[in-house]
């Protein structure tokens, strides 16, 4: 097994298990201009504090994040995530971070 599907693999029993847990919530993707909606599990953050690394005098800014597994999904810029409880709908608006299992967006109320 190569280090990306042991990743893969290690963060689906994460997700598993934080979904299980109530920290992740049951997700729908759809990519930008799409019509058909890709079941996948989502860690949702709110009110994150958001520094860059460039600031002189840093003053945090909030902003909403999801974490996706990129086994489940590709998510794009523009893409939207339905949260299944709840029916919020969240646009993919910027790319934080990625490996090669999960990527870190942040995202919009649509």
């Amino acid at each position: 097994m190569n280090q990306k599907a042991f990743m893969q693999a290690f963060d689906a029993i994460a997700f598993g298990a934080f979904r299980a847990a109530g920290v992740a919530d049951a997700a729908h993707y759809m990519e930008p201009g799409g019509t058909a909606e890709v079941p996948c599990t989502v860690l949702l953050d709110e009110t994150v504090e958001q520094f860059t690394p460039d600031d002189v005098a840093p003053i945090a800014t909030n902003i909403i994040r999801v974490t996706l597994q990129l086994a489940e999904i590709t998510p794009q810029d523009g893409g939207v995530v339905r949260i299944e409880g709840t029916g919020r709908r969240l646009k993919l608006v910027q790319k934080i971070r990625a490996d090669e299992s999960t990527a870190m967006w942040e995202v919009a109320n649509v």
